[in-house]
């Protein structure tokens, strides 16, 4: 059953458990956590770079690479999805003893799963834009998804 969707059950301390030794018609299958583990198919691709913020948004890699072509993408429930995430991982972890980006494209190879711990904090700063200028002087606008730029309540002022 797990292995279908590369699944990993955890008890409530957060250790690992067999699939074949749990009762899947017990009702102790209630109190494990489960986590979909790193895969070609996985929604979050092989990695997932956490950062502190209130909402619970982090980074990831996807295995739709066709969604990076889309003009307009939003295709995520406020995660970031990153394009060649392999190279930004090996930029984070460039001060990080041991990493590079040859481990990193390995681990993804091999589906080895492994938190990492950061030898220095990297900043991390997200910009919502949905009004820009081009050098041609062209002024764009995209869609408030959010609906956090109150641009619609100062337009229908005027």
């Amino acid at each position: 059953m797990l292995a279908a969707y590369r699944m990993q059950a955890f008890d409530a301390a957060g250790n690992p458990l067999d699939p074949r030794q749990i009762d899947w018609n017990g009702t102790a299958v209630y109190n494990y956590n489960f986590r979909q583990l790193p895969w070609g198919e996985n929604s979050l691709g092989f990695v997932k770079i956490n950062f502190p913020n209130k909402d619970s948004v982090y980074m990831h890699d996807t295995p739709l690479k066709s969604l990076f072509g889309q003009a307009v993408r939003f295709e995520s429930s406020g995660c970031v999805r990153v394009h060649n995430v392999e190279q930004l991982v090996a930029w984070i972890l460039r001060d990080t003893l041991g990493w590079n980006y040859q481990r990193i494209v390995s681990m993804k190879q091999s589906g080895e799963q492994l938190d990492v711990k950061l030898a220095k904090p990297v900043p991390v700063y997200l910009a919502y834009i949905t009004g820009w200028g081009t050098p041609d002087g062209q002024v764009h606008f995209g869609r408030d998804i959010y609906g956090v730029d109150g641009a619609s309540a100062t337009a229908s002022a005027y």
